[in-house]
Parts: structure tokens; sequence; C-alpha cells
């Protein structure tokens, strides 16, 4: 049987992901050697299931449909550039989460603990909502990205109602990754 790589997300807006892709032309002024997520696949990853069999997939989306069904949208606001593990060593260049953080390490705990019954592996780090914009190749001008990514550590993306949740289908080709939707999941609307 075929096996599909899979995860579930947020999707960011397009009007996000063009002020994400004007962020990443600013930072790829530095010169240093980094491998640059496409705007239109920059996604909040809350769980990343790997290569499955489609059979599995479907049990996953039916137990995490009604989790999610029952959550009130929230908003999202995207605010702040920094790196893993640290400044002087970048390795991984994301955005951070500000409002709304809380609210999806609590979803993504959630829809972690329901999907370990179908033998997924646990995460040993806690989750840290982050948006992954370029992973660093090499040491080539480091110190200009740092420099670039100080000057820019405030900056604000702008922010989004979370409104439904994705599970993606993710086909890595030579170009990089082509990332679909299998399935949408709605989330309650908001009272507020």
């Amino acid at each position: 049987m075929e096996e599909i790589r899979s995860f579930i997300a947020i999707e960011i807006p397009l009007p996000l992901q063009e002020k994400m892709g004007d962020l990443q032309t600013k930072l790829k002024s530095s010169g240093a050697d980094v491998k640059w997520v496409r705007p239109g696949n920059i996604h909040l990853t809350l769980k990343f299931l790997g290569s499955v069999a489609e059979e599995t997939i479907n049990k996953v989306a039916a137990a995490v449909s009604p989790i999610i069904f029952s959550w009130e949208s929230f908003v999202l606001k995207i605010l702040g550039l920094g790196c893993f593990p640290s400044l002087r060593n970048p390795r991984v260049l994301w955005l951070g989460i500000e409002q709304g953080s809380q609210r999806v390490s609590s979803l993504q705990k959630v829809i972690a603990e329901k999907i370990e019954e179908f033998s997924f592996s646990v995460e040993n780090r806690p989750f840290t909502p982050h948006l992954t914009i370029g992973r660093v190749r090499s040491p080539q001008e480091k110190e200009a990205l740092i420099k670039a990514l100080v000057a820019y550590k405030d900056l604000e993306v702008g922010s989004f109602p979370v409104a439904e949740i994705f599970l993606f289908q993710s086909q890595l080709k030579p170009s990089g990754p082509i990332y679909s939707k299998l399935r949408a999941f709605p989330l309650k609307e908001s009272q507020e």
C-alpha cells in the first residue's frame, strides 16, 4: 500500500506570506548561505505524521476532526524574528507567534495526545509555535546574517484568524516540497 507523507498544520494567509517573502528578500541581502522556505510553503506545523498509509490518515482525520471542531477559532499574531539554536550559531530562521501562542500550544498538545493511539512518536522537546522561513547551510556571511536578524528581531508580520486547520500531503521534489491539502478541519466559530 502506498504511503503518504503528511502533516497537520495551520495555513498562513497570502498577504502575510507576501510580507514574509519581503522579509526573506531583505535577509538574502546579507549574502548568507540559507535554504529559504518558499513563502507559499510556510505554515505552522502542529503534528508531522511522516509517511503513513492512506487508511491511517483516514483514521487520524476521523480522530482529530471532532477535537478541532470543539475549539473556538482564535487569532494568531506573527511577531519577532529569531533562530535556533542560538543567535551566535543560527541554524533555523523563524518568525515567532505572539498572540494565540498559548491557544495553539494547547491545541497542538491535545491533537498530539489523541493520535498517539495510532503509534505516532511523541516529541520529546516542548512545542514552540514558530514559522520556519529558512535553514542555514554553511557559515558563509554568518556575521552579516546575525546583524540582519538583530535588525528585524521585533518585526511584526501581522495577525489573522485561525478558522480551520489542514491535513497536508508533502511530496518531495528536486525543486522543493509540494504541499497539497488532503482535509480541512473547521474550528468552532468564536463567541467573542
